[in-house]
């Protein structure tokens, strides 16, 4: 199975947080899945390893994560998605000239993830579940972590 690795995960795993997260990967690994992840985490990655590319490879390389170019199809898909939370998200108030501001509580690189495991993979390995669920309905969470009782 050809499975998209989220950057979450992955912070778990340098910062030996979320457990269970953790293990999903390690089960993922045991059971030798296709894992891959688009360019944007390992950006994302970077400041984790102090623009470090070198070892930042050796980690993707020693976890078997191979990043793969994100590809037309995923950025339609993650622009497409984009522009679905554009129209929804809230607007607050400005305290200080009464002006109505977009509130923005998702980056533009969580849509390039939804968007690359939605075209590229079969399952996606993430502890974010909020924004795939909402913006990218028919992905298939690996190992259920996109259900709510996997947290």
């Amino acid at each position: 199975m050809r499975v998209c690795v989220d950057t979450t995960i992955l912070l778990d795993i340098l910062k030996d947080e979320f457990r269970s997260f953790q293990d999903k990967l390690y089960d993922a690994l045991a059971r030798k899945e296709n894992l891959v992840a688009p360019p944007v985490v390992f950006a994302e990655l970077m400041p984790q390893f102090k623009e470090n590319t070198k070892l930042l490879g050796k980690f993707l390389e020693e976890h078997k994560i191979a990043i793969e170019p994100l590809g037309v199809d995923s950025a339609i898909a993650a622009a497409q998605a984009w522009m679905r939370y554009l129209k929804r998200k809230t607007k607050v108030k400005c305290p200080q000239c009464g002006r109505k501001l977009n509130l923005k509580e998702h980056f533009l690189s969580d849509f390039y993830i939804g968007g690359f495991a939605s075209t590229k993979c079969s399952a996606i390995l993430t502890r974010d579940r909020g924004i795939y669920t909402k913006y990218f309905p028919a992905l298939v969470g690996y190992k259920n972590c996109l259900k709510a009782s996997s947290r």
